[in-house]
């Protein structure tokens, strides 16, 4: 069922819509502080305001945490079960209905969508890449290149992954952390060129791996929404 799973993850996706995660924003500054009278540890006025254009998110199963733009929404890990993905998007159903005419395999300017997916029962003994290939089939999925990347104050395991069933496919990246010794989190970005963007690379940096650590909420502004934003107001 693993490998099914992370085949899943990585070469399908899906425009279904879902509901908000219970969200733990931080609590923006008193307005009008001049910059002589604010604490050291005490944000800008212009980087509260740049601040309450995101939101924490954080999964109460497995303690990882990340901040996102407050529109996006999230469709949270279950309780229960082995394995998980929390899907974050910044757009709904209606909206990648009405601009998209081949559903996933044509994804509308602008969307964005990345899975956070949690895989149990590693080898603690193996390196992030070793333990994630020997879970997958390996007739459909190969390592083309692993590397390190630093991402805020974690280091991720960078795989760029080919698929083997159909070659003409370009390579998939994603990038994974450990989470605890038998544990390993993976975040797979859709479409793949939003890699590059401020917003994922910011996204990316903010991720925390245990309730212990607070999230910092990026000081840019992120690209804007393409559906309710009402947060921002």
């Amino acid at each position: 069922m693993k490998k099914i799973f992370l085949i899943i993850i990585i070469f399908l996706t899906s425009g279904c819509s879902y509901d908000m995660h219970i969200l733990t924003p931080l609590p923006a500054p008193e307005s009008g502080v001049e910059l002589s009278q604010a604490p050291l540890d005490t944000p800008l006025p212009e980087q509260a305001a740049t601040s309450n254009l995101w939101k924490e998110v954080r999964d109460p199963r497995f303690g990882f945490g990340v901040a996102l733009p407050c529109w996006w929404q999230v469709n949270p890990i279950p309780s229960e079960g082995i394995d998980g993905v929390i899907t974050v998007k910044n757009y709904d159903e209606a909206y990648f209905n009405a601009h998209s005419t081949k559903g996933f395999w044509e994804w509308p300017n602008g969307t964005l969508k990345i899975d956070f997916f949690i895989t149990e029962g590693i080898d603690p003994a193996k390196s992030n890449a070793d333990a994630y290939i020997a879970l997958v089939d390996p007739t459909t999925i190969g390592l083309s290149l692993s590397n390190s990347q630093q991402t805020g104050i974690h280091t991720a395991t960078v795989l760029v992954l080919s698929n083997l069933v159909n070659r003409n496919d370009p390579d998939t990246k994603i990038f994974l952390y450990r989470l605890a010794p038998d544990k390993l989190l993976g975040v797979a970005p859709t479409p793949q060129n939003i890699i590059d963007t401020p917003d994922f690379q910011v996204i990316l940096s903010s991720i925390v791996l245990s309730s212990d650590e607070q999230i910092t909420l990026p000081a840019i502004t992120p690209a804007p929404a393409l559906i309710d934003s009402t947060c921002t107001r």
